[in-house]
């Protein structure tokens, strides 16, 4: 079989781009490596993806179709669209051509809470990833309605109702930890005794998912728990969208040692605590309500103007590209491609956990 560069592609130099197009791509010169920008022409529908010299080498190369090994380089860019491979209908990339590079898909279990998120993805009438992306961090929020506004009225407002303003946790919260308030839909506390990080450390986040009529009797007991950890900062969310989303609750670690401790002791005091549930992070309870999730060191972003992606947005970035590109296609279906897309990132989707080779977790 024979691959070829897909004609819906675009590779790019920064110089062939638009100047306020450039700029914000600017970080990437400083790599010896990079070439330029694979930019998608409609009706593909994908994200700008940077490339290295080797990758614009195979793809110019490619510009007449011939043979090349299908390594898992390869093979990635195939399925990410970027290159195509011959089949007895024409060449194809994305979702119609896993079959023919990696075969039938194994079983997967269904009725997950992310599986719903996927599911409910698929369903939308888009297929910018963007979009997608969106839709399946987003997933599982509870709407706003006129009760809540008024309940999580204002950042007092919350304080006030989680008892935080006042008595023996106010005591804990100023002895343990730094309150701020950043203005961006979190009510955060640093810890005290917080050590520097560096920057190929992961973070180890721990969600605490209550329902929100739940959240005052949830919120002191995690702060009690948390106090037993030297160094654990958390937040809670600010707002009535702050609270009424899935991982409202948020504390983050160094180690997995600590993260497992702690849980340990939350899901022995949080017993009975009516669960809300977070897609796409690892269970640690059968009803949703402790999970936890890996954070990417600070080295993994090419941009530093982008922000660092949370786990859960990390992986919906993946999940929507796939689904994006699934869904013009029709060997699979598109969550199904976007399961076995996200496996080849280092995703273990049963779990969803990283794999041992991402980021050199465990």
């Amino acid at each position: 079989m024979q691959l070829r560069a897909n004609p819906l592609v675009d590779l790019r130099q920064l110089d062939d781009l638009a100047a306020e197009q450039r700029e914000a791509f600017r970080d990437l010169e400083s790599d010896p490596d990079f070439y330029g920008l694979f930019v998608p022409k409609p009706p593909l529908m994908m994200n700008l993806q940077s490339v290295g010299r080797q990758t614009a080498k195979l793809f110019l190369d490619l510009a007449t179709p011939s043979r090349c090994d299908l390594d898992d380089d390869v093979v990635d860019l195939v399925l990410d669209g970027i290159l195509e491979i011959e089949s007895e209908n024409g060449f194809v990339h994305g979702a119609d051509a896993f079959p023919i590079l990696c075969g039938q898909p194994a079983p997967f279990p269904h009725a997950s809470l992310s599986h719903k998120a996927l599911l409910h993805a698929q369903d939308l009438e888009t297929n910018d990833p963007r979009t997608l992306t969106s839709a399946l961090y987003l997933y599982n929020r509870i709407p706003i309605s006129a009760f809540w506004k008024s309940r999580f009225a204002t950042s007092e407002a919350i304080l006030a109702h989680l008892g935080a303003d006042r008595g023996a946790l106010r005591g804990l919260l100023e002895r343990e930890w730094i309150a701020t308030n950043r203005g961006n839909g979190w009510l955060n506390w640093t810890s005290k005794l917080a050590t520097a990080r560096k920057p190929d450390d992961v973070t180890y986040k721990l969600y605490i998912s209550p329902r929100p009529e739940r959240i005052r009797d949830a919120f002191e007991i995690v702060v009690r728990v948390l106090s037993e950890f030297r160094g654990v900062p958390f937040k809670i969310g600010n707002g009535p969208a702050g609270l009424l989303r899935p991982d409202k609750l948020v504390a983050y670690f160094t180690t997995r040692e600590d993260l497992d401790e702690a849980a340990a002791m939350l899901r022995r005091e949080l017993a009975g605590c009516d669960a809300h549930g977070v897609p796409f992070s690892a269970a640690i309870d059968d009803a949703g309500l402790l999970s936890w999730g890996v954070d990417p060191p600070e080295n993994e972003r090419a941009l530093q103007w982008l922000g660092r992606d949370s786990w859960r947005l990390w992986v919906a970035k993946r999940l929507g590209s796939a689904l994006a590109i699934a869904k013009s296609g029709s060997a699979l279906e598109p969550w199904r491609f976007a399961i076995e897309r996200a496996q080849r990132h280092g995703i273990d989707v049963e779990t969803w956990t990283p794999t041992v080779k991402l980021w050199g977790t465990q």
